[in-house]
């Protein structure tokens, strides 16, 4: 089932949620006329598909209507960090406006520290290094994790504009809150369907393969003993095509129940490296300098399908001996995936017939906003880059 689909069918469970959420326990957001769509602003952010494009496109409004009560609107950033129940924080800034270097360091150094403790919506205030300014905070707690509130500007705040960040915060936690749960409901979906599809070529298809995968690689070896020299080729040729579509076809199956093994991106591209060395002739090396980085799950399972797609290319095709698997830290927020082999390279010819599977590694990347680069390797061979500027970043244990 499409994402699109679900998240169709979907719209009337989350009209339903989002109503509901304006009748729960929790506190009515205090209504103020002097930040726009305040009410509006938890329906708004629960309606995200692109959180990380559009809600930093949401709080650009309420930044511009807070400096309004500040002398010196100069240096002002409002951002939301974002804590889910077992991955690290994702941080959402405004764009635009004041450069203010470090700031995103600073923050999620101080996630991990500081802000950690802060109490439910109470005002936090921590100088910023190097600034005349200060990064103000309000905690706020969600049903999948919990969040802050971020505003970067002058040390003292007018008291119109504490008065304001309380409200904000309460209903950016409670839009991210209807937000994440539709999330889960739609990736809890789409895995379930992938799953009954797996199941469903393993019990159809993959089993007529394998029957025809045994039949064709018997009669290749009858015709070899034939003197008919074009009986043979043909006999050879359907074998070699149906072991081709078989394999094709478990690697599909195996992509779509993949999961992360070990919880951790690093452990399940050990594995997934592990498993292709063992089916095939190839020399595999993994070279993992950033064990202590992890993507969200999400990101991760894609990253994984990336690699298996370019690793079963390289077994497939390049006639190749070696093949090299780093993942290495991008800048201070970021990884990069690089996989590269000696094998014969991308020729015009061998790339319209891997265009399919080629395509599908860029559609992957873009849905995890990643930049991906192939292209031939300058000792010779077949290089691929992959690079993630990750707002989902956590230090592991």
């Amino acid at each position: 089932m499409e994402r699109t689909a679900l998240q169709t069918h979907s719209h009337g469970w989350l009209h339903r949620l989002t109503r509901a959420s304006r009748f729960s326990r929790a506190p009515a957001t205090p209504r103020s006329h002097d930040v726009p769509n305040i009410d509006e602003l938890a329906l708004e952010i629960a309606g995200c598909v692109q959180l990380d494009r559009e809600l930093p496109a949401l709080l650009k409004p309420l930044e511009h209507s807070l400096g309004c009560h500040l002398a010196d609107k100069s240096n002002l950033k409002l951002g939301v960090a974002v804590s889910r129940q077992g991955d690290g924080a994702t941080l959402f800034m405004t764009e635009g406006g004041p450069s203010m270097p470090g700031l995103e360091t600073f923050v999620r150094y101080q996630l991990n520290g500081a802000l950690s403790d802060i109490p439910p919506m109470k005002l936090f205030s921590i100088p910023l290094p190097g600034h005349q300014l200060s990064c103000h905070c309000i905690r706020f707690e969600m049903e999948t994790g919990c969040g802050w509130l971020l505003l970067a500007a002058p040390l003292a705040l007018p008291e119109s504009v504490e008065r304001l960040l309380a409200p904000l915060a309460h209903a950016t936690g409670r839009g991210l809150s209807i937000h994440c749960l539709h999330q889960k409901r739609i990736d809890d979906a789409v895995h379930q369907e992938r799953r009954a599809h797996a199941a469903e070529l393993h019990d159809s298809l993959a089993q007529i393969l394998g029957y025809l995968r045994l039949g064709t690689s018997r009669l290749d070896a009858r015709c070899s003993r034939c003197n008919q020299p074009d009986l043979q080729a043909i006999a050879t040729d359907l074998s070699h095509q149906t072991r081709h579509a078989y394999r094709m076809l478990r690697d599909l199956i195996s992509s779509s129940r993949l999961t992360l093994e070990g919880g951790s991106l690093h452990t399940a591209l050990a594995a997934a490296v592990e498993e292709f060395e063992q089916r095939s002739a190839l020399v595999f090396e993994l070279d993992d300098r950033c064990p202590q980085l992890e993507p969200e799950e999400n990101i991760a399972i894609q990253i994984l399908m990336i690699v298996r797609e370019a690793l079963s290319n390289v077994v497939r095709h390049a006639h190749a001996q070696h093949v090299r698997i780093q993942l290495m830290p991008l800048n201070s927020a970021g990884l990069q995936l690089r996989i590269e082999d000696d094998g014969c390279g991308l020729s015009a010819e061998r790339k319209r017939g891997d265009s399919f599977g080629l395509g599908i590694m860029q559609e992957r990347a873009e849905k995890i906003g990643a930049r991906l680069e192939i292209g031939p390797r300058p000792e010779g061979g077949t290089r691929l880059d992959l690079r993630l500027l990750l707002r989902d970043l956590r230090a592991g244990d």
